[in-house]
């Protein structure tokens, strides 16, 4: 008897113990997003493809700026319409940082983009015979 009761004490114990560490670290909770964006560059060319979905019906808007934060292109994806699938050709841009922004009421997504052309080099082939 006094072996069950000392188990169960103990077993009490440790539930409690548990228990108070299972607290959450994180007491805010996080706002679940209202859209999510993709992003991809399409096979050798400069062109980047976005996929967004969302939710609710508000307005979203994608700004592409370069790294001084100037607005190069604004767009607009419609609060009716739940799905954007969109190009951007980048191959007139310089080289150089460049962001795409976008929002959606209060919550906003930035991606970087890092344009880096690579200059042709010539090559130099050497043939000697003895």
């Amino acid at each position: 008897m006094k072996n069950l009761l000392k188990t169960l004490v103990i077993a009490l114990f440790l539930g409690i113990t548990f228990t108070s560490n299972a607290e959450e670290k994180n007491p805010t909770p996080m706002k679940s997003k209202t859209f999510e964006v993709g992003m991809y560059q399409s096979i050798n060319t400069l062109i980047m493809v976005i996929n967004i979905e969302k939710t609710g019906n508000e307005d979203l808007l994608i700004v592409l700026k370069d790294e001084e934060g100037n607005i190069i292109s604004k767009n607009y994806v419609g609060k009716r319409n739940q799905t954007y699938r969109g190009r951007f050709d980048m191959s007139e841009l310089k080289d150089g940082k460049y962001f795409f922004e976008f929002i959606k009421g209060y919550e906003k997504i930035l991606k970087d983009i890092e344009l880096q052309s690579t200059a042709p080099k010539e090559s130099i082939r050497q043939i000697l015979l003895n």
